[in-house]
């Protein structure tokens, strides 16, 4: 059941981020969030080409080697832990081009930076599922389903315990905390804007409209990405925590775990890149040819009270 699934996540995600990667390219002048976009598809590209097509091999044709299967858990947690690294950069970016316009200018126009912000996500998603190689927690064959390795998160070691419970706070906890606190921050932002705006510009009802349905489209788009990402990774989380708590693994929740991960590789690119506008008009320009205005980000308090 869950077999045709899985190649069909596979295959979208691999025609959507290098449909990504094509679009965003495309564009000449390239700032840091493009270059976040690009290295967010390709973590995601590496995650099924060095990954769940390995695991694929050891499902369907032979899965005898164990050190296969390890370089295929190794390949899926490095790609894992590096986007969700990208997610919490991405929020960053927003973050600073909303809450502080002026220096989003003057820094992020230059897309040199952006490579600067990215490197560090994938140093930290490799070190992190190296570790096991190294002898902090360790890659063995699932219990349910032998031709996939993981981390190990059912033992009751101190050395795989203190592995999961630090990586279920670094790569769980923490990004979801900072990604939500950027989120409500950029929102509670564009409330007090429309806000300011509304009382500057009295009479300029079509300038408020627009900036109320901005801050609508972006409370939409805050929610589904916490929720999208809750999805994708709870299930890991839920297990490693049901095993501290009752010495006993949930198998339903380990078995379909990765099924939620690889969703990932399809709900990433729609989410954080065919949800903003940019990207669409620069996609409908590359497909059919046309012209479109580049799209523009709306303005915050300091830069309505400059002009």
């Amino acid at each position: 059941m869950t077999g045709p699934l899985v190649f069909i996540f596979l295959l979208a995600g691999i025609i959507l981020n290098l449909l990504v990667i094509f679009v965003v390219l495309k564009k000449q002048n390239r700032t840091v969030k493009h270059i976040l976009v690009i290295s967010f598809a390709c973590c995601l590209l590496f995650e099924i080409f060095f990954g769940f097509i390995w695991e694929g091999y050891g499902r369907y044709i032979d899965d005898s080697s164990l050190e296969l299967c390890k370089m295929a858990g190794f390949g899926a947690t490095f790609s894992s832990l590096a986007s969700i690294m990208h997610l919490v950069d991405m929020a960053l970016e927003r973050y600073i081009s909303i809450i502080h316009p002026m220096t989003a200018y003057q820094y992020f126009n230059n897309y040199m930076l952006g490579i600067y912000m990215v490197i560090p996500s994938w140093i930290i998603g490799f070190v992190w599922a190296f570790f096991p190689f190294l002898g902090w927690g360790e890659y063995m064959r699932e219990a349910n389903h032998s031709y996939r390795c993981s981390i190990v998160g059912t033992s009751n070691s101190v050395n795989a315990q203190s592995y999961n419970y630090t990586m279920l706070i670094v790569f769980f906890f923490l990004p979801i905390i900072i990604i939500t606190y950027l989120c409500v921050r950029i929102q509670m932002q564009l409330v007090k804007t429309r806000k300011k705006a509304a009382e500057t510009f009295k009479g300029a009802t079509k300038m408020i409209d627009g900036r109320r349905k901005y801050e609508k489209q972006h409370f939409v788009l805050v929610c589904i990405n916490i929720i999208a990402y809750f999805v994708t990774w709870a299930p890991y989380a839920i297990s490693t925590c049901w095993y501290t708590f009752f010495n006993s693994a949930p198998d339903d929740v380990i078995g379909y775990s990765a099924l939620f991960a690889k969703s990932s590789l399809v709900t990433n690119p729609i989410i954080y890149v065919f949800f903003y506008r940019e990207f669409r008009e620069i996609l409908k320009a590359t497909l059919f040819k046309k012209n479109t205005t580049p799209s523009v980000e709306m303005p915050t308090i300091e830069q309505s009270t400059e002009q």
